[in-house]
């Protein structure tokens, strides 16, 4: 890459993309003061994760969580059309559950919200299925929000994980956790339902998995507001003889934090420390399944505004 750079005459290199984006602008940036060479690499965060650390929130979020906000209410009113109606509603989230914690806060509907960051079980004394029972008794309805990179652990125990495969990128392919999820709650529901019901009833279940559709499509006006800032601020910082920098918004101040500081690092959901994914649990309602404590002091944990915490990838 570096050797087409100078081959083309290239003395700025603008990198968009989410923490493997930075990985790799990481490297140029490396090689390129390796070789003493006069070209700036500026990062702007791009990817609807959020799962770049330090920054308050990354470009395309705001705009995926509307997306799967929607997608929500639909299962929402899915579940609501029929007894024991049970919308499962998985949404994209490898590594950082944000968009699921998000739009499942912001949507006000949702009883259960299942992330990567946290290990959840089935059965038993404080698992899934006694909770989604409950609403289900309860409301005659209930709304699950689950993040495609919750439950592998889950999945694997159960011998229900297929052979490990990577993509192009070098990523992993998940097990696919949403018609998982729904096969495992009719199984263990059904029969418990219909014992409730007069007539009979048994588990009504509407999947939605809205994919790309939270992906690829147009930011919102916050998004687009928000690109056009890191945007003008990459230029001048190149224009101006930074290089090796990221662009971003930290405790809503406008930013320019070195590469070097949040390559091989993710923010992923704060689950220790008071932040959003307490909320959540109280608004759900559903158990906390947290089990393991963060020794470290609150006043020595980097938080971000959208509920995240610092994880070395290292």
């Amino acid at each position: 890459i570096v050797d087409s750079l100078v081959e083309e005459k290239v003395n700025l290199l603008f990198v968009v993309g989410g923490d493997g984006t930075v990985r790799g602008a990481a490297k140029i940036a490396e090689e390129v003061k390796k070789r003493g060479l006069a070209i700036a690499v500026a990062v702007i965060p791009k990817t609807i994760d959020n799962d770049v650390p330090l920054l308050d929130r990354t470009f395309g979020f705001e705009t995926a969580v509307e997306a799967a906000r929607e997608a929500i209410n639909v299962a929402n009113v899915e579940a609501d059309g029929f007894p024991f109606g049970l919308g499962v509603v998985k949404v994209m989230g490898r590594n950082s559950g944000f968009i699921a914690m998000h739009a499942a806060l912001g949507s006000c509907v949702a009883d259960c919200c299942l992330v990567p960051e946290v290990e959840f079980y089935l059965d038993g004394e404080g698992g899934i299925v006694d909770h989604i029972y409950e609403r289900l008794i309860a409301n005659n309805k209930a709304v699950i929000v689950v993040a495609e990179g919750a439950g592998q652990a889950l999945m694997a125990e159960m011998g229900a994980a297929g052979e490990a495969v990577k993509d192009a990128s070098g990523n992993v392919l998940l097990d696919d956790i949403g018609p998982w999820l729904c096969k495992q709650l009719k199984k263990r529901l059904d029969g418990r339902l219909e014992k409730e019901s007069a007539y009979g009833d048994k588990l009504t279940l509407k999947y939605v998995d809205p994919s790309y559709m939270v992906r690829g499509i147009p930011p919102n006006t916050a998004d687009n507001l928000y690109c056009t800032q890191l945007a003008h601020n990459a230029v001048h910082g190149a224009m101006a003889g930074m290089s090796s920098f990221l662009v971003g918004s930290i405790n809503t101040r406008e930013c320019y934090i070195p590469i070097s500081l949040v390559a091989n690092k993710r923010n992923v959901i704060d689950t220790s420390h008071q932040g959003l994914w307490e909320y959540v649990v109280f608004s759900t309602g559903q158990p906390s399944f947290q089990t393991e404590l963060d020794p470290r002091n609150d006043k020595d944990v980097i938080t971000t505004a959208s509920g995240g915490v610092v994880l070395s990838t290292e």
